[in-house]
């Protein structure tokens, strides 16, 4: 482990609220358990050697009843060691993700993709408590029985524990070594997720392929993609065989190194030959699960990364805002955007925003809405504000649903008006089953900003609501918009909008960013 690791490791514990002695608490419920499984080989082997010499039944009777104590104890611990240990995980899990929820809102911006943040939110958080019960806690226990059965051999043969711990050292480090440098160059994945990112690709858009005359080309790719997924496989498992097979090696010999020191030292007496003889047995138990340990971390290494970097990042400072009636924006610099904005919006009127891609018009709504933090200038704005991005999300729910995201309370006559005087006659009860993708352009344009007007916020912030409808309905659309009395639930408010389009009122030039403040609504 590196130190980049382990300090990742220890902040992301911190993060998700695992406490050092539930760690402890949890390594020692394992060790216990396997503490358990020791005491049983060791007592089954004196049972046996001891019975050899056919002693009275009474000598036997202690040893034969803590072979079923410790049989029946063993599947006790062992059920109480994983209920603790993965209850803690859960619950650590349940902790990281509000972690990343919440740095996600408060640190990332809005242009975070929501891919990136599902990915963070489960895969990543999934890797990190899987490492902490798959990864961290065997090692724990492994280390801890390492020292234990040492202790124990040594009691009964220094030479014998002494080769325990040569073969613990190879078994403990040399293997989970070979297996953490072999997942580190594994390019198997990488090579497949190539080979079917471009299968997928040709059986996808195999007609437009086909008309272009480039299918036969793309199925070449996507069989030398094949190849190399192969080829790759072969050559990580290589590396994970020969940490097998060094695993392999080690116990076996010692084993038989145990066994020369057991019927050396114990040829004349053998009450304790048959003790010694099992002990490999049970001690190399817990090693067998530090290859998939090393595995665990390989994998979490990167979300620990991910994650660390995430939650340390310093949340965006929110300019301060005046509660008030109007919006004022004094010299505004947005984040990524080259226009500096300055206008003052009296109340219920609206603000035509125009300018070329790139000066920071999307930026501008978003910094409004407390989304992002400027890089200089201040904003005033009233208590409620809505905000209707360009890409806001289509749920898979009905088209109530979808109208009530902003609207709680709103009623269906609202919802029915509203949409009514969008010119997009509904259903309120049509589910749409893929999301926005049950709707066209249009469509989805048209419903985002029935969302909006059926929203009680006394500021609107539309960014580009006709883009992708007809230039008729757009035209209507924006003359509302800017112009008349709004539908839904205030007739009144603050409007700002962006926009490519042409609007009543408005400057026709786009070459440079202009803002136009229409103080009233204007007549039809």
């Amino acid at each position: 482990m590196t130190s980049s690791f382990v300090s990742d490791l220890r902040f992301i514990l911190r993060a998700a609220g695992v406490r050092r002695r539930e760690l402890i608490a949890a390594i020692a419920l394992s060790t216990v358990t396997l503490t358990a499984a020791l005491a049983l080989t060791l007592t089954s082997g004196w049972l046996i050697t001891r019975a050899w010499q056919m002693p009275p039944v009474l000598v036997l009777s202690v040893a034969v009843t803590s072979v079923r104590a410790l049989g029946i104890s063993r599947a006790l611990f062992r059920y109480v060691d994983r209920l603790y240990a993965h209850h803690m995980a859960l619950r650590a899990l349940t902790r990281l993700r509000s972690a990343i929820f919440t740095a996600l809102v408060e640190r990332e911006s809005p242009s975070f993709s929501r891919g990136r943040a599902h990915v963070r939110l489960v895969r990543d958080a999934d890797a990190i408590t899987d490492f902490l019960v798959r990864g961290l806690l065997p090692s724990g226990t492994a280390a801890a029985m390492s020292v234990l059965a040492v202790i124990t051999t040594a009691l009964l043969s220094l030479h014998a524990a002494a080769i325990m711990l040569a073969a613990f050292l190879v078994t403990g480090i040399a293997v989970p070594g070979l297996v953490a440098r072999a997942a580190t160059r594994n390019r198997a994945a990488r090579e497949r997720a190539r080979f079917i990112e471009r299968l997928d690709l040709v059986l996808e858009h195999r007609v437009e392929f086909t008309a272009l005359g480039r299918a036969e080309e793309l199925l070449d790719h996507a069989a030398a993609a094949s190849e190399s997924d192969s080829s790759a496989r072969v050559a990580a498992d290589a590396p994970l065989a020969r940490a097998t097979s060094l695993f392999t090696l080690a116990t076996g010999l010692a084993a038989w190194g145990v066994l020369v020191c057991a019927v050396h030292f114990y040829a004349g007496n053998p009450m304790w030959l048959g003790a010694l003889v099992l002990m490999p047995l049970a001690a190399f138990e817990a090693h067998g699960q530090l290859a998939a340990a090393t595995l665990a971390g390989v994998e979490a290494a990167p979300s620990l990364r991910c994650v660390s970097t995430l939650l340390t990042t310093p949340r965006h400072t929110k300019i301060p805002r005046e509660r008030t009636a109007a919006v004022t924006v004094s010299g505004l610099r947005t984040e990524f955007g080259q226009a500096t904005w300055d206008f003052h919006a009296p109340e219920n009127s609206r603000v035509i925003v125009r300018g070329p891609s790139g000066v920071g018009k999307t930026q501008l709504l978003e910094t409004i809405a407390g989304l992002r933090s400027p890089r200089a200038g201040t904003v005033t704005v009233p208590n409620s504000c809505h905000y209707c991005a360009e890409d806001a999300w289509i749920f898979a729910t009905s088209v109530r649903e979808n109208l009530r995201v902003a609207a709680p309370a709103a009623s269906e006559k609202l919802m029915r008006r509203v949409l009514a005087a969008l010119d997009f006659e509904l259903d309120l009860d049509l589910v749409l089953a893929d999301g926005p993708g049950s709707l066209s352009s249009g469509q989805r344009r048209r419903l985002l900003l029935a969302r909006a007007l059926c929203s009680d916020a006394q500021v609107l912030l539309l960014d580009e609501p006709t883009e992708h409808i007809a230039d008729a309905d757009a035209t209507s659309l924006l003359r509302i918009l800017a112009c008349g009395p709004l539908p839904g639930a205030r007739a009144e408010r603050t409007v700002i909008l962006v926009t490519h389009s042409p609007v009543p009122g408005a400057s026709a030039a786009l070459a440079t960013p202009s803002v136009t403040v229409l103080p009233r609504p204007c007549a039809h």
